[in-house]
């Protein structure tokens, strides 16, 4: 679909057969194109920013878009990206409303439409990562923050949380509360296991920029006994770092970055570059 690849999870089948068994095949069939509707807002920011779309995925109970993010640039783009989904949902309200008042809908479908669309913008706005407000939260976060702190921040809250909500579907027997809440905490706890990995990204993806994106240069002071792995958890996201070190000189990113990726000086001392 758009030269994109559309993925659909195995129990997706499952609820169309049950909501069509049910007589709510047209209004599940609808929440779906609404879910992909907001799904291309995030898409269409993506493209117009440069990013590399991979798929969207079709789950029970919503999407996702999976992009390949650029994760050495400003934060800000990613914060356009998340906004984009639930942008169309306020977009689709408008134009349902439009229909409405010229006729084409009736008041109860228009009523069904414009709370869907509430509750999908709603939901995604969760502050819970990988929502849309989780990414917003993350983003926001990078601003003040390290990534590698930012990040870990970020996903502890989104694990206490989904954990909330885990216990709360359970207490009141809510069973789509406790699916999205159990897959949200999976997600959440995968994305610790893979942290480090992650991390190794972000590294790669700021030394290939070579500064050349950059709009920001920020001074890092360091002791001369720090070690490059301990230094390069200074580095922020859309930055470009200046090391200081103490009654040495100064080193930039690029260098450290070289030695640590590449020459494999994890516990070096930074003073090994002078």
């Amino acid at each position: 679909m758009f030269g994109i690849r559309l993925r659909i999870h195995p129990l997706f089948w499952l609820v169309v057969g049950l909501s069509a068994a049910a007589g709510y095949f047209v209004e599940t069939l609808t929440l779906f194109v609404i879910v992909i509707i907001h799904e291309l807002g995030h898409i269409a920011a993506a493209r117009e920013l440069g990013w590399q779309i991979n798929e969207i995925q079709l789950l029970p109970f919503g999407g996702v878009a999976e992009l390949d993010d650029e994760l050495a640039v400003d934060p800000l783009e990613e914060i356009v990206i998340a906004v984009a989904g639930p942008f169309m949902n306020v977009a689709m309200v408008a134009l349902s409303l439009l229909f409405w008042k010229t006729g084409i809908w009736s008041r109860e479908w228009t009523d069904f439409f414009i709370t869907s669309n509430w509750l999908i913008a709603g939901f995604n706005l969760l502050p819970v990562w990988p929502l849309d407000g989780g990414r917003i939260v993350q983003s926001l976060l990078c601003y003040g923050l390290p990534y590698r702190w930012a990040v870990l921040g970020s996903l502890g809250a989104s694990s206490l949380l989904a954990g909330t909500m885990l216990g709360i579907g359970v207490l009141q027997q809510h069973i789509q509360l406790v699916a999205v809440s159990t897959y949200l905490a999976v997600i959440n706890a995968k994305a610790f296991v893979r942290f480090p990995y992650h991390f190794v990204r972000f590294l790669i993806g700021k030394h290939a920029a070579c500064g050349g994106r950059y709009r920001h240069i920020r001074p890092v002071r360091v002791e001369p006994t720090a070690t490059l792995l301990e230094a390069v958890q200074h580095l922020r996201k859309g930055q470009f770092h200046l090391f200081h070190v103490s009654g040495r000189g100064i080193v930039d990113e690029r260098q450290v970055l070289q030695a640590l990726l590449f020459e494999k000086r994890y516990q070096e001392p930074i003073t090994y570059l002078f």
